[in-house]
């Protein structure tokens, strides 16, 4: 994160006159916080569910009086804990590139939370079917990472143009770091109700998804 803020923020971006009314090191903040959010979350339970069934004490859970949903919330929790600790780590690190300020700190918090949850939850299902440790990092690296650079990380999806623009509007990561933005900066086409409905029932429906996985063992019980 110092890295990008360093060299496109700085080096770069003093040669731009800024983007959404603001400077370009602060308007790229937001998708660099997220970044880290969704990565943190989705590694962390991957890694964590993965590792339990190789080293084979998931079964120690499954013997245990524990019901499927808990099993669930107590892996997604820690993915959701440390993509939250992540992003408050870069976000200390980026205080002294940027002038952040937090003009909505309720839509920052509840897309950060949101997000870091459908990420832990999806990365429990990864965690889930992955076969070696390589297949635990496969999506993070070839899916997610494109999906957030594509996503308006850099520059207004706006400004493409066609059909990139039209295939921007499929990219679920434009609504996550259009919404995030505008928490932290107050910029930023968000349209809150929509953004926030759409979110919640996919973060819903990864849940619904893992639970049944989990309380048929599939892929866990002998």
């Amino acid at each position: 994160a110092a890295l990008f803020l360093v060299i496109f923020g700085h080096l770069v971006g003093r040669e731009l006159e800024g983007m959404g009314g603001v400077a370009y090191a602060d308007y790229i903040l937001p998708g660099l916080i997220l970044l880290a959010v969704v990565t943190n979350a989705y590694n962390n339970v991957t890694l964590a569910f993965y590792g339990a069934r190789l080293q084979r004490h998931i079964e120690e859970l499954l013997v245990a009086p524990v019901p499927a949903w808990l099993i669930v919330a107590g892996f997604a929790t820690g993915g959701v804990l440390r993509g939250l600790l992540a992003g408050a780590l870069v976000t200390l690190v980026a205080l002294p590139f940027t002038e952040l300020q937090v003009h909505y700190p309720a839509i920052t918090l509840g897309i950060a939370v949101l997000s870091a949850l459908l990420f832990a939850l999806a990365g429990l299902i990864n965690g889930l079917f992955a076969r070696s440790f390589d297949h635990t990092s496969v999506i993070a690296t070839f899916v997610l990472t494109p999906l957030i650079y594509m996503g308006g990380l850099f520059y207004p999806v706006d400004r493409l143009a066609e059909p990139w623009q039209s295939a921007a509007a499929a990219n679920p990561m434009v609504y996550m770091i259009e919404g995030f933005r505008h928490g932290l900066l107050g910029t930023g086409g968000f349209h809150g109700a929509a953004t926030f409905g759409i979110l919640t029932a996919v973060t819903l429906l990864v849940a619904v998804l893992a639970w049944g996985l989990v309380a048929r063992g599939v892929r866990i019980r002998a």
